[in-house]
Parts: C-alpha cells; structure tokens; sequence
C-alpha cells in the first residue's frame, strides 16, 4: 500500500539503532567517567542527535511522500466519482425518456379509446337523425296539404 516504504524505513532504523548500542557503561554519571570514556560519550552523543536528525528528516520526507499520494488517491476518487455521477445523469436521462414514452403511448390509448367512443356516439346519433329525417320525409311526401 505504501510501496514498501515503510519497510525500508524499519530497515533503515535497524541498521541504525545497532550502531547506536549505549554500552553499560554510558549509563554511570558523567563525574565518574576516564577522559577517554567522556570523549566517547560525547562522540556517541554526537551520533545519536545526528541518528535523531536524520530520522527527523527521513519522517519528514516520508510524511511528504504520503501525503501527496492521499492527494493523488483523493484526485483518482473524486474524479472517478465525477465519472459515475456522470453515467447515472445518463442513465436517469435514459430512463425519463422511457417513461416519457409510455406517457405518450398511454395517452396515444386514451385519445384512440375516446375516438372509438365518440365514433360510436356519433354514429348512434347519425342513425337515430337518419330515421328521424326519413320519418320526417315520409310524412312531408304523405302530406296533402291544408284542405
């Protein structure tokens, strides 16, 4: 996950953590030490802050490191999200145009249903004013007149 940065990193600090071994006898007052031990103890004192800095700047770069790849995962994800947003504006597009079409073909029904009822209306009302007319008619043609 981290590219085996942090195992280096443990190795590293392995390597370094056994040249810095404190001896036994670092640990006894300063007063009590040979002039010679003083002067190894400063030199190890020396090293260790020296240890201390570079680990400093290892983490550093280290932490530097991870934080732009958390800024180059975070830019893959917002970008892929982007992209599925995207599809599912194109999907939901899709799926409004699917319902836009059987509104139409539903109202495509009704309006035939209705034709088919006012046809039937008006033909019913045609054939009751075709009897009427010919009654009408008959009774003009038996008609003789005012006398």
């Amino acid at each position: 996950m981290m590219g085996g940065t942090e195992l280096n990193l443990k190795k590293d600090k392995a390597t370094l953590d056994q040249e810095l071994i404190r001896e036994d006898w670092m640990n006894k007052p300063v007063d009590e030490m040979t002039e010679d031990e003083k002067v190894k103890f400063k030199e190890f004192e020396q090293k260790e802050k020296e240890f201390k800095e570079k680990q400093k700047k290892a983490w550093e770069q280290d932490l530097k490191k991870i934080k732009g790849e958390i800024i180059e995962i975070q830019l893959r994800f917002e970008e892929r999200l982007l992209t599925l947003f995207k599809k599912k504006l194109f999907i939901d597009v899709r799926v409004l145009e699917q319902e836009l079409y059987l509104i139409r073909l539903v109202i495509m029904l009704h309006d035939g249903k209705e034709t088919r009822l006012d046809e039937k209306k008006y033909s019913d009302e045609m054939l009751r004013l075709e009897t009427e007319k010919s009654l009408k008619e008959t009774l003009i043609s038996t008609f003789r007149g005012f006398a």
